[in-house]
């Protein structure tokens, strides 16, 4: 069984590109996780950087993917 997403992709939309309102949100719920212990500060700060180096939504995947269960 492979690990790789399956949600992702042109089809998916990954290929469109992020709007800086995109990653203000993936930061606020990086925050959220840090708040509810779910990361820590060195987690979040290294999540937050991968978000400002993101150009695309597929970019985004593998710096929540964990949040989301």
């Amino acid at each position: 069984m492979s690990s790789e997403p399956i949600d992702v992709g042109p089809l998916y939309g990954g290929d469109r590109p992020i709007l800086d309102s995109d990653r203000q949100l993936v930061i606020n719920l990086l925050d959220a996780a840090r708040g509810d212990s779910r990361l820590t500060e060195y987690d979040f700060a290294a999540r937050v950087a991968r978000v400002r180096a993101a150009r695309f939504f597929d970019d985004l995947v593998p710096v929540t993917r964990d949040l989301m269960a």
